[in-house]
């Protein structure tokens, strides 16, 4: 028996959505499809790879050993399809980072790659696993936090990004310079990441701010609609929210206390695939060093 691509899909989809339902739906095939290809699967391994339940599915230890090598397969497929389906461009760069700062990095990567008529193709991990895809050659760059990393790898600053705290103009907070204390008493999204993040969750704990009203969340963008909906004030870095402070949808808060925080975003590549053309014209697009 055969592994094939379509069985680790599946098996991809149902981990990451947490039933063969959605997994269904997500992929536009029958829930008997979506069992049939992970039993077939699970007969290949020779043990189960996921745990079934009426509330959903959960992986099996081999499910999570199978799972990185699994999403590594289906990337690498993609891109060797894409590179086949090819014309007149010179080459295909694949850029990893988190939703977070894809804002950010999709810009820059596509503004230093045009000269070179390449494509650019993203997907989305955090930080530790992009760099790791960095480090197995299944990405070309990737847009990382400061992360532990092998030693192949090279990191360079891409940008430092300050973190502010932001709400609607018509919340009760905007009518002066506030303190930590008083932020505690409001519902806070807070994107922890980068120097100050301990501080700070340190200070709304010492506020104190009740549990049930800190929302530590990983995505800046989903911090920020919760500020757009009036349901917290979000603490993230400002290129989150630069069109929303120049619409005057979200304001800056002045908060005493605040420590100095800024996130730094790292370009992440392989130190010996720096010579390649696109690697090149990122890395030396990058600012240099202060």
């Amino acid at each position: 028996m055969a592994l094939e691509l379509a069985d680790l899909r599946v098996f991809v989809t149902a981990a990451s959505v947490g039933s063969l339902s959605a997994a269904a739906r997500e992929l536009r095939v029958t829930q008997p499809s979506i069992s049939e290809r992970l039993r077939r699967l699970e007969r290949l391994v020779g043990q189960p790879l996921l745990n079934r339940s009426s509330r959903g599915v959960s992986l099996t230890p081999a499910g999570q050993r199978l799972l990185p090598h699994a999403e590594r397969c289906l990337a690498l497929a993609s891109h060797a399809l894409t590179v086949a389906r090819e014309d007149d461009t010179q080459g295909t760069l694949h850029l990893t980072t988190h939703a977070s700062y894809a804002p950010l990095a999709v810009p820059f990567i596509i503004g230093a790659l045009q000269p070179l008529r390449y494509a650019v193709v993203v997907d989305d991990q955090h930080s530790q696993n992009a760099v790791q895809r960095v480090t197995e050659g299944t990405t070309d760059i990737a847009i990382t936090l400061p992360v532990p990393h092998a030693h192949e790898v090279r990191l360079k600053k891409f940008r430092s990004e300050p973190v502010i705290a932001v709400c609607r103009p018509d919340h009760p907070l905007t009518q002066g310079s506030c303190t930590i204390t008083q932020l505690s008493g409001h519902p806070i999204a807070v994107n922890l990441w980068g120097s100050g993040a301990a501080l700070f969750q340190e200070r709304l704990l010492d506020a104190p701010i009740r549990a049930h009203q800190l929302y530590r969340i990983s995505s800046a963008e989903t911090a920020a609609d919760l500020a757009r909906s009036g349901q917290a004030i979000a603490v993230l870095t400002r290129a989150t929210v630069e069109r929303d402070l120049a619409q005057r949808t979200l304001v800056e808060l002045g908060v005493s206390g605040m420590p100095e925080w800024h996130v730094d975003l790292m370009a992440a590549h392989h130190r010996d695939r720096a010579a390649e053309p696109a690697i090149a014209a990122v890395i030396n697009a990058l600012p240099p060093r202060p």
